[in-house]
């Protein structure tokens, strides 16, 4: 394996989920280097990751420990080739806005229907828990909003890039005007537009600190200390959990670590996360504005 090939293709190894630095992303590696020289797209990699995760569900929702096994292995597959089609555009030079839209698009699908299965398994095994599984699912889609928002300020603040969100917004609104009149235009803007509710909600989170007085810039060793603290609420942590939960039979274990730890973290991220842009924004202050 070449470190310095490797390396190109992560979006920042700061930034990564630790599961993912661990194992899913070494994997996903050792898949592009099967296929970089091949005609497969990236596009089809995050077909397969789709497919793998509605596979996994399926066998989820049966509701015994062969379906759970099942589920779990397929899921991990799921994962690791969701790992490999940015990974693979990266290395190919072929990525594109369409295709990151796409990418998140089959996250949510299979998250959904992951979400799901686990409600129709526990109830096939005579456990019905539909609450539960719902306010784990709702949990666990607040927890990648916000990992996913913090994640994406630190790639661009490592980059050298400010005001991320409005530009992002910007760029997918001007990709969306030009696809208009290509083919399959109606399918490729709505996926499009449904990035751009989603950089929305981005926004709304950011103008929520803003509010609070607690966002600002915020680089260094303490912010790549902070992003690995939020990293703990990625989808990646989120899979990685259920996998092993699966694998032992207790889906209900997984629920109720998203539903308690999870949104425990979250909490205990955002009061740090706060804390830390005070306190940054406190020292950068004049000293003269202290003494009037």
């Amino acid at each position: 394996m070449e470190p310095g090939t490797y390396r190109r293709s992560l979006k920042s190894p700061a930034g990564e989920e630790f599961f993912d630095l661990l194992f899913f992303r070494p994997a996903a590696y050792l898949l592009v280097r099967l296929i970089s020289r091949t005609p497969i797209t990236p596009n089809q990699v995050t077909g397969l990751s789709l497919a793998a995760g509605l596979a996994a569900a399926w066998g989820l929702s049966w509701g015994n420990r062969a379906g759970m096994t099942w589920g779990a292995v397929l899921y991990a597959l799921a994962n690791v080739l969701d790992c490999a089609d940015g990974q693979l555009a990266r290395l190919k030079n072929t990525g594109t806005l369409l295709g990151r839209v796409v990418d998140g698009a089959a996250d949510y699908i299979s998250g959904v229907f992951i979400t799901f299965g686990l409600g129709l398994g526990l109830a096939n095994s005579g456990r019905p828990m539909w609450g539960l599984v719902i306010l784990a699912g709702i949990s666990s889609a607040i927890h990648a909003t916000f990992f996913d928002f913090f994640q994406s300020e630190f790639l661009a603040r490592s980059a050298g890039k400010s005001n991320f969100i409005d530009s992002e917004a910007g760029r997918f609104a001007a990709e969306m005007e030009r696809m208009r009149s290509g083919p399959r235009a109606l399918l490729k803007t709505w996926l499009l537009r449904f990035y751009l509710s989603y950089l929305r909600i981005q926004k709304i989170l950011g103008q929520a600190l803003e509010a609070s007085g607690s966002r600002t810039t915020a680089n260094g060793s303490d912010s790549a200390a902070m992003i690995r603290i939020w990293s703990f609420l990625g989808p990646t942590t989120n899979r990685t959990i259920l996998i092993i939960c699966a694998l032992f039979g207790r889906i209900d274990y997984y629920l109720w670590i998203v539903v308690g730890a999870g949104n425990a973290w979250l909490a205990f991220a955002y009061i740090l996360e706060a804390r830390y842009r005070r306190r940054i924004m406190s020292d950068r202050r004049p000293a003269s504005e202290g003494t009037r």
